[in-house]
Formats: structure tokens, C-alpha cells, sequence
């Protein structure tokens, strides 16, 4: 899935974050010609991510999962665009704090392995999957009921589905 929207924080807070936070260990690898490469590390979970920062641009990247959160500017606006598993939206640990500057669910899922390049709200999006699973679930005699906790993102919340859900902040610890 791919999915951009708009965010409350400013690019140069997104990098302060990035350079400074005590959630992890930030670590300077290159630093070229207006492109700085990091890779912030989990210690906790020995999880970590790699991160190219740019003039207007921030790009990081999940070790574990691959998934790409790009942060940029278009106008004075700041954009994130997210490109990985409707499941992991937001999820991950290793990320700086990016608050969406409206409902996620009415942002536009650019490209998706339900709608292909046919652009639906993230809300169209999160229905269509919770018909999936039930289909699934039906024709192939699978005897889950709901869904497990690793298989939606807490954010978005699938089939229970929270319109005006404000997550909270992360902890500092």
C-alpha cells in the first residue's frame, strides 16, 4: 500500500528528532554534497532503520520490514508518504513523531494490493481488507474469529473503525 498525507510537524523538527531523540542511538554514517545518511538503533529490540536526509526531503527506511516513510515539502506543506503494509502504518518503533494534520482514514491510498493504482480513501481501503479477511476466513475454513493484534495497525483500527481517534504521544523512556 501506498498512502501520502499531510502532517502537523515541520521538516526540521522531523530532523532534530532524527538527530537528537533518547528513544535511540543515532548514528552518522556519510555526510555528502547536501545528503546525510543515518541509521538510528533500537538497543531494546535491536531493531533499526536507515535514514537519508535532504534539503526537503527525509527518507527512512525499517530494517525488518523494508517499509519507506518519505517526508517532504510541496509548497510549505509537509507531506509523508508511506509505502509498506496496510498492518504497519505507523506502527513502527523506530520512527520520529509524525502526526497526520487530518483523519488518516480520509487520506488517498495511492497504490494497494486491493485497488491496484485505482486511488480509494484509507477508510474504502481498511473495509475492503476487513472483507478480505472475512472471505478468507469463510472459504478457507480458517477458524480465527476477529482479528489478531499483529494483523491491522492500532492507528487505524480496521473493522472498528474510530473517526476521530487521537493517538497518543510516544513516551520518551
Amino acid at each position: 500500500m501506498r498512502i501520502q498525507f499531510e502532517i502537523k510537524e515541520t521538516l526540521s523538527e522531523i530532523i532534530e528528532e532524527i538527530m537528537n531523540s533518547p528513544r535511540w542511538i543515532t548514528s552518522v554514517l556519510e555526510e555528502l554534497d547536501g545528503r546525510t545518511i543515518v541509521v538510528i538503533r533500537d538497543q531494546e529490540y535491536g531493531s533499526e532503520a536507515t535514514i537519508e536526509i535532504y534539503a526537503k526531503e527525509v527518507t527512512i527506511k525499517t530494517a525488518w520490514s523494508k517499509y519507506t516513510y518519505r517526508i517532504f515539502v510541496i509548497q510549505d506543506v509537509v507531506l509523508c508518504e508511506y509505502n509498506g503494509a496496510y498492518r504497519g502504518l505507523l506502527e513502527q518503533v523506530l520512527l520520529p513523531t509524525i502526526t497526520p494534520k487530518e483523519s488518516l482514514l480520509n487520506s488517498e491510498v495511492i497504490e494497494s494490493s486491493l485497488y491496484g493504482r485505482d486511488h480509494k480513501k484509507l477508510r474504502e481501503y481498511a473495509e475492503g481488507n476487513v472483507k478480505l479477511k472475512q472471505f478468507r476466513r469463510e472459504n478457507f475454513d480458517e477458524s480465527r474469529n476477529g482479528t489478531a493484534s499483529f494483523d491491522h495497525p492500532k492507528r487505524v483500527y480496521d473493522e472498528f473503525i474510530k473517526e476521530d481517534y487521537i493517538a497518543p504521544k510516544k513516551n520518551a523512556e
